[in-house]
């Protein structure tokens, strides 16, 4: 249930209380959401859902929604690091693997216990394998780029389309907000205050995988390291993600990077927070015909017109002095 509940933050744009993506259109806009050790996609669709397991039907404010989602498990940011590392591992005891999702000159010391430690690359350890790998980045998207498409596996689908995995998907609608690493990776390179071209986001992360590590540490030095290190690879694997859930040149102005709502980290938390506590009813509530200080205005009006009658019969039928001592 709460992978779809990111999907709330969205419809609330529709609401009168908030205005969520104030560049985007009336209506409902899809979430996208990356952690660290899942994703999840959740939109309005009008096609037929064929996986019962993807489809959500409710009411909100009011209006019926027929909403398709899905979690990835293990295809977070970090899990998918896991998994291209454990891909490129060999038997043997070479201790050195140059990869080319880190920047040129990088290097790090992973112990393979570690690495195998998660149940996502569990089942691909390789025993014949030293305890501990040292990883030299080459700084090459392209490369970077193909080991990243075998964590996906693509050979097998059963329905009329999916996305990767054997996992359906339908058409993409309408707009999208992402949020978590999605933005923090693409707010790092700096393509989250305006409307970007894919092929510019490309553009500037290929020239961020090539820069050279020290210079990278030198731009910014108030970034933890393994954070830093690790934006070439999450670059890419966004990238990635995105093509296989179907974001192309001209549906990726579709996409809105950002990571606050009103001052409030945008996640699947916050929209639990909100359906906990009821503040996303089924019906929309009636509005008041008036706010409270048009009341307070229509009474000091009515007031004001009630003296003014009442002032007027006073003088109207009330006789001079002058005449009430003649009849005397």
């Amino acid at each position: 249930m709460l992978r779809f509940l990111t999907f709330f933050l969205f419809l609330l744009q529709s609401s009168p209380w908030f205005n969520l993506m104030p560049n985007s259109k009336e209506g409902t806009s899809g979430a996208l959401d990356l952690g660290g050790a899942s994703t999840q996609i959740t939109f309005v669709s009008d096609d037929n859902i064929e996986s019962q397991d993807n489809s959500i039907r409710f009411r909100l404010y009011g209006k019926s929604y027929n909403v398709y989602t899905h979690s990835f498990l293990c295809y977070g940011k970090d899990q998918a690091l896991r998994l291209q590392l454990a891909n490129s591992m060999t038997h043997g005891q070479n201790i050195t693997l140059l990869d080319p999702c880190f920047n040129p000159g990088y290097t790090r010391n992973v112990s393979t216990a570690d690495l195998y430690s998660s149940p996502c690359v569990s089942d691909r350890r390789i025993l014949t394998i030293p305890q501990t790998i040292q990883i030299k980045g080459t700084g090459n998207y392209q490369l970077c780029k193909d080991k990243v498409e075998n964590i996906f596996n693509l050979s097998h689908c059963s329905y009329s389309r999916c996305s990767f995995n054997g996992i359906f998907q339908p058409m993409l609608q309408g707009e999208f907000g992402a949020f978590s690493a999605f933005y923090f990776v693409m707010d790092f390179l700096k393509v989250t205050k305006e409307k970007v071209s894919l092929d510019g986001v490309k553009d500037s992360v290929e020239r961020h995988c090539s820069k050279p590590w020290a210079e990278v540490k030198r731009e910014a030095v108030r970034i933890k390291e393994k954070y830093l290190s690790e934006y070439c690879f999450s670059a890419v694997y966004i990238l990635n993600l995105l093509d296989l859930y179907g974001f192309n040149s001209s549906s990726w102005e579709d996409i809105t990077f950002f990571g606050k709502i009103q001052g409030s980290d945008a996640g699947w938390t916050l929209g639990y927070m909100l359906n906990l506590t009821n503040m996303i009813p089924a019906e929309l509530p009636p509005s008041p015909p008036l706010s409270h200080g048009g009341y307070v205005g229509v009474m000091v009006f009515f007031s004001v017109f009630l003296l003014f009658i009442l002032l007027t019969c006073w003088l109207t039928f009330r006789k001079p002095k002058c005449l009430q001592k003649g009849i005397i």
